[in-house]
């Protein structure tokens, strides 16, 4: 039966963010000097994120697709892996939106984050001077959060890079050249106003014209379509299968709980707890298979690719998984593979 991948954001590290490091959607939208924060600290952390791919547990899911055994993907990250692993075999449907983007707020027009990169670096070449020097320096190379933090950057989990006492006043931005080249009608049916300086930077006379990341940001709703289809996925799904995640935000938690209310059959992969995982599976009747239900605390990039591994060696024999008998050594994947099977 098919089953749905919910391969979430690890939110809990959110937590542990300093004052100041995020910057939530009502405060983006009416605030030049956030959002001119918030592109600054983006600009110098997208090289490093733009370069980063897919792993071994992204391209797992390529093949339990491949083999029939995953339909759909609902991820809440924003890195666009999903896509990018396996998108000619299973639609993601991107519940938080995607930072290969950016949109404008007025005309809703999306645009490639590459070319807005491109633009930042145009409007604020004292800035992009100092990202190829901290990039030349291996300042962003390196994955150690202390090692960064020796060299006065810190790295947030979105991806973006803060740099204490940094002059982010200075940083500039570009407008929505869509609005530019034709200022969308206000609510009143009165013309917005877009206007920018003699280098193409918007300017806070404007009403209109602002791009934000393709993303849904801290306090920032999720679309009714998007939920909707989300839901949708979850209700054609046979199981459910959730990767890399702590359900500790209500927009994954509740698709999890509707598929547990029900009566799918669940499994959860997952290093460290989980939001509310004793509802999922207290109420289960022991089994050994895991027909019912399986709670695994392994990495998704180490247990998947085995779990591919083992149904692989299982359609070369010719024949489904076998249901293994009780044992407490028995390996995550094989409980997996059961479940699937």
């Amino acid at each position: 039966m098919p089953s749905d991948i919910s391969n979430l954001y690890p939110v809990p590290y959110r937590a542990q963010l300093t004052p100041g490091a995020v910057v939530y959607y009502h405060e983006f939208i009416s605030s030049h000097e956030a959002r001119k924060r918030y592109w600054a600290r983006s600009f110098l952390g997208w090289t490093t994120l733009h370069k980063a791919n897919p792993n071994a547990g992204h391209y797992a899911i390529r093949d339990l697709g491949r083999l029939g055994l995953v339909k759909q993907v609902i991820t809440q990250n924003v890195d666009s892996f999903h896509p990018r692993a396996h998108s000619h075999l299973i639609p993601t449907l991107e519940l938080h939106g995607y930072l290969r983007s950016t949109v404008c707020i007025s005309c809703h027009n999306e645009f490639p984050r590459d070319s807005f990169q491109d633009e930042l670096a145009r409007l604020n070449p004292a800035w992009a001077s100092f990202l190829r020097e901290v990039v030349a320096s291996g300042a962003l190379a390196t994955e150690n959060p202390d090692e960064r933090h020796a060299r006065g950057i810190r790295t947030n989990p979105d991806g973006d890079v803060d740099l204490p006492d940094a002059p982010y006043t200075t940083f500039r931005y570009p407008a929505c050249p869509h609005c530019l080249a034709q200022p969308p009608l206000e609510t009143n049916g009165t013309r917005a106003v877009v206007r920018v300086d003699p280098e193409g930077a918007w300017v806070p006379a404007s009403t209109a014209g602002i791009l934000k990341p393709a993303v849904v940001m801290f306090g920032e709703s999720i679309a009714g379509h998007v939920k909707l289809a989300a839901e949708s996925a979850i209700d054609r799904a046979g199981r459910l299968l959730v990767v890399a995640t702590s359900l500790a935000t209500y927009s994954a938690w509740r698709l999890a709980k509707r598929a547990k209310d029900q009566g799918m059959p669940i499994a959860i992969l997952n290093i460290g707890g989980v939001r509310g995982e004793e509802a999922f599976f207290n109420a289960l009747e022991p089994d050994p298979t895991g027909g019912q239900g399986v709670r695994v605390d392994m990495s998704a990039e180490s247990l998947l690719p085995a779990l591919v591994a083992e149904l692989e060696r299982s359609v070369a024999d010719g024949k489904r998984a076998p249901r293994h008998p009780p044992s407490s050594q028995r390996d995550g994947e094989t409980i997996f593979k059961d479940m699937l099977s």
